[in-house]
C-alpha cells in the first residue's frame, strides 16, 4: 500500500532566500548580508540587546502556556490536510552526497567527516529533572508566525567553544514560503506542561540552515542549527518584607533572572553524521496534533519518545524527500517536528548522538494514524553547517 507522508510542520512553497543573507526575525530594518560559506544560509533573529528584551517581554509565562503546535500550510495556502492528495509545487532536489572520504575539520579541530562524531558533553551542574531517563537536553521552542503562538521540539547540541546550540527542524525556525524566519524564536529545555521552566529560556541569536532548504524547502535538509544567548527565568518579585509583589490590579510582578549558558544548565548532545540509513536509535519530541482519523493521544504536556532496532531509507517526490530516514512503529505527530534522534543513547547518562530530527510523520498502513516518522539523511552537507555554526559566540 503506498505510503502516505504528511509534514509535522511548515510552509510548502518555492519562494527563494538567497544564501548568506541576513534577515531580522524580530520587527526593525533588515541586517547585513553575512559572510557564510557557499551552501549555507545565516539568518539573524535577535542578535541585539534590544531585540533580545523584546523577546524576553512578548515570552510571559502565561503566553508559553497557551502556545500551540503548528499547523502546517500548503503551497496554495490553504488548510492543511493528512491526506495524501495534497500537492506542493516545490521541485524535487538531491540530497548532497555523503563524501565519507573527504577530512572537513570542526572548529574544535576534533572532528572530521571522516570519523563522523562529535562527542556529548554532560552538564556540569547535578540535574533534578523530574523525567528520569528522559534527556534534559530535549525541549520546546516557542514562536510566532503571523498573529499566532506556536511550538516544536528541539534540543541542546553541543557547541565544543561557546556551549550556545540548539538543534531543530528547518520548518521550526524558517518560513519558507515567506522567505523569512519565524519570530520570537525561544528555547526551554526540559519544558513541561504547568509551564516551569527548570533550566531557563533561551533567545535565538542567529539560525543557520542548508541553502537547499532556505531556498527549496527541500525535505531533504530540512534542520537547522541556532545559536542562542544566555538564559533567564521568571521569579516572583518580592517586596523588602519577603511578601510577593503585586501589580495595580493585584497580580504577581515577576523578575527576570539570568541562568547563565545553556551547556552549563542541561549540557549537549553529541553529534553524528554519514552513520548510513540503517540505525537503532531513540527519538524524543512533544506531539500534541490529531492523527488523520482525529484521534488525539497526546497533549504536548510532556516529553515522549520512541525506540527503534533499525531505521531504514525511505523518499517521497511529492514531499520532496529523496534519501529520507525511516523511523518505524513511532505514533508522534503534530508537535514533536525537531526533536532529536539520538543513537548511542545512555538512558543512565542522558547523552547519545544526535543523527537526525522529527520531520515527516507517515501513514504507512493507511489506517489513518501515523505509525512512522523520518528525518533528513545527516551527512557532509548537515556537518559543514553544524561546523559553521558552532564558531559563532554569543554574550
Amino acid at each position: 500500500m503506498p505510503s502516505r507522508a504528511k509534514r509535522i510542520m511548515l510552509t510548502l512553497c518555492g519562494a527563494l532566500a538567497s544564501a548568506g543573507v541576513i534577515v531580522s526575525a524580530v520587527p526593525g530594518p533588515a541586517q547585513a548580508a553575512s559572510s557564510a560559506p557557499d551552501g549555507i544560509t545565516t539568518v539573524a533573529l535577535a542578535q541585539s540587546k534590544t531585540d533580545k528584551q523584546k523577546v524576553v517581554d512578548w515570552w510571559t509565562p502565561d503566553r508559553l502556556k497557551h502556545a500551540s503546535s503548528y499547523t502546517p500550510r500548503t503551497s496554495s495556502g490553504g488548510g492543511a490536510t493528512p491526506r495524501p492528495s495534497s500537492t506542493a509545487t516545490t521541485s524535487a532536489a538531491t540530497p548532497a552526497a555523503a563524501l565519507a572520504g573527504s577530512a572537513t575539520s570542526s572548529a574544535s579541530g576534533k572532528a572530521s567527516a571522516l570519523n563522523g562524531v562529535v562527542p556529548p558533553k554532560a552538564a556540569p551542574k547535578s540535574l533534578t529533572s523530574r523525567n528520569v531517563n528522559l534527556p534534559p537536553t530535549v525541549g520546546k521552542v516557542f514562536f510566532r508566525i503571523g498573529d499566532a503562538e506556536y511550538w516544536c521540539s528541539a534540543s541542546s547540541l553541543h557547541s565544543p567553544r561557546y556551549g550556545n546550540l540548539v538543534a531543530t527542524a528547518g520548518h521550526c525556525a524558517y518560513d519558507v514560503k515567506q522567505a523569512k524566519p519565524v519570530e520570537y524564536w525561544v528555547f526551554i529545555p526540559a519544558y513541561t506542561g504547568d509551564g516551569a521552566t527548570p533550566y531557563g529560556i533561551y533567545v535565538g541569536h542567529t539560525l543557520h540552515l542548508n541553502e537547499r532548504y532556505a531556498a527549496t524547502g527541500d525535505f531533504d535538509f530540512d534542520y537547522a542549527f541556532v545559536t542562542v544567548h544566555h538564559g533567564y527565568r521568571w521569579d516572583l518579585d518580592k517586596n523588602t518584607d519577603g511578601t510577593p509583589k503585586k501589580d495595580p490590579k493585584g497580580m504577581p510582578v515577576y523578575k527576570v533572572v539570568d541562568t547563565g549558558r545553556l551547556e552549563s544548565n542541561v549540557g549537549g548532545q553529541g553529534f553524528a553524521w554519514n552513520r548510513g540509513h540503517v540505525v537503532a536509535a531513540y527519538a524524543f519530541g512533544y506531539p500534541a496534533g490529531p492523527h488523520p482519523d482525529g484521534t488525539r493521544p497526546y497533549t504536548g504536556r510532556r516529553m515522549e519518545s520512541c525506540l527503534t532496532r533499525a531505521t531504514s531509507k525511505i523518499s517521497t517526490q511529492k514531499w520532496e524527500l529523496d534519501g529520507g530516514v525511516l523511523f518505524g512503529k513511532c505514533a508522534f505527530t503534530a508537535g514533536a517536528s525537531g526533536g532529536p534522534w539520538l543513537i548511542k543513547y545512555s538512558g543512565v547518562k542522558r547523552l547519545g548522538y544526535l543523527n537526525g530530527v522529527n520531520s515527516l510523520t507517515w501513514d504507512l498502513n493507511g489506517d489513518g494514524k501515523y505509525d512512522g516518522i523520518s528525518s533528513p539523511y545527516f551527512n557532509t552537507a548537515t556537518y559543514q553547517v553544524y561546523a559553521y555554526a558552532i564558531r559563532q559566540k554569543t554574550d
